[in-house]
């Protein structure tokens, strides 16, 4: 497989089913890898060398990030999952085989265990230095990885809807991502540590709902008459309408370790895009709670992942994470069909039997006594996984 030409997200694909006609959310993934010494298990400054041997092979597709030690890999506009499972697959292969070729290892997960951030160096360039003339040692201590996963809708109206509705959901995807319970050489009793470091930035979290795309390019436009921003991308939500792309992002999760869990993570995105996207069309849809509630979830998967419950709002009552999540997935087993993502789904299931990577890198870390050299490099290692 070749990787094609930059993002260019084509929203007009769809298919027609009989007599309707059903939009299928295109997709693209980013993925943000940790750098480090296999000897030292420390992250490593030194990437330029990869970036540049990178970017001869895949152009932006490979390229850098504020902090040094962070590679972030994109894959292209895909219509379906399975294509996004062959670029990541493929990206991933290639920068760890540079990586090797150059001493270095690679890592998946929204932490090191073990590297303080005032140790490494920041990345040259005019847009860095800005964040850090804005934010000071906010963006500094930030040395944090993500994943984020655009779902290409055309109409500006639809992406706000969709938005809207699919804010009840991200908590969920977050709970399956975690990967961030070390940082700085201390277990910080969080699933994910990432998501609570990255609130430090301005306009953060959970946005509330708009009425539709005029509201939110009105908010956009006062944020830059009065100087808050210069333009929409420094709007950080854990979702949002991308300024430059026909696309919503979603930008809560951890980065996944494995390859399925992105996968797998990837698929339940979309089909729970495509349903809320094919229920405005029809003129349906959900009911919409503010995010003072949906933060009450968004903080229980923060802090206890898979393992913790979230508060069904339709009964007012506790659930388990892991039985809101397949309650969710069995009624949307049609859209699951209808896209083909029977195996990716299952993946999912795998996450909720055998744990994110939060709790697996929690079970080396007692097996080895309290060594968390030894979670690094199984960190390195499971990154590996399916590459080879």
């Amino acid at each position: 497989m070749v990787i094609r030409p930059p993002l260019r997200y084509d929203p007009r694909m769809s298919v027609h089913v009989m007599t309707k006609k059903v939009e299928i959310p295109t997709l693209g993934v980013e993925l943000e890898y940790q750098i480090l010494d296999p000897v030292t298990r420390e992250l490593s400054s030194d990437t330029q060398v990869v970036l540049q041997e990178g970017a001869e092979i895949y152009g932006s597709h490979i390229r850098p990030e504020f902090h040094a030690p962070v590679v972030e890999c994109v894959t292209t506009v895909c219509r379906t999952v399975k294509d996004i499972r062959e670029q990541i697959t493929e990206l991933r292969r290639t920068l760890i085989a540079l990586c090797r070729k150059h001493g270095l290892a690679v890592a998946a997960a929204s932490t090191h265990p073990i590297t303080h951030w005032a140790s490494v160096k920041l990345t040259p360039g005019e847009r860095y230095l800005q964040i850090q003339q804005d934010l000071g040692d906010i963006s500094r201590s930030n040395l944090i990885y993500g994943m984020h996963c655009h779902l290409g809708i055309e109409e500006p109206d639809a992406r706000i809807a969709v938005m809207n509705a699919m804010r009840h959901y991200v908590p969920h995807f977050l709970a399956l991502s975690t990967s961030s319970p070390y940082w700085q050489g201390r277990d910080t009793g969080l699933a994910t540590s990432r998501t609570g470091i990255f609130r430090r930035f301005p306009r953060t979290g959970m946005p509330d709902y708009f009425t539709n795309f005029a509201e939110f390019d009105q908010y956009v436009k006062t944020l830059i008459e009065t100087g808050c921003i210069d333009n929409a991308k420094k709007i950080y939500w854990d979702i949002r309408p991308h300024p430059f792309f026909p696309t919503i992002e979603i930008r809560a999760c951890d980065m996944p370790t494995s390859i399925r869990e992105t996968v797998a993570l990837t698929a339940f995105m979309q089909v729970v895009g495509t349903r809320l996207l094919n229920l405005y069309h029809r003129n349906l849809g959900y009911r919409l709670h503010r995010r003072a509630l949906i933060n009450e979830n968004m903080y229980r998967a923060m802090r206890h992942g898979i393992a913790g419950t979230f508060i069904d709002f339709a009964t007012k009552k506790v659930v388990s994470v892991r039985d809101s999540i397949a309650s969710i997935l069995d009624d949307m087993s049609e859209e699951v069909k209808f896209l083909g993502v029977e195996e990716e789904i299952s993946w999912v299931f795998e996450i909720l039997d055998r744990g994110t990577s939060a709790d697996r890198q929690r079970a080396v870390y007692a097996s080895s006594g309290g060594n968390l050299q030894a979670v690094v490099d199984f960190l390195v290692q499971e990154t590996q996984v399916d590459c080879f």
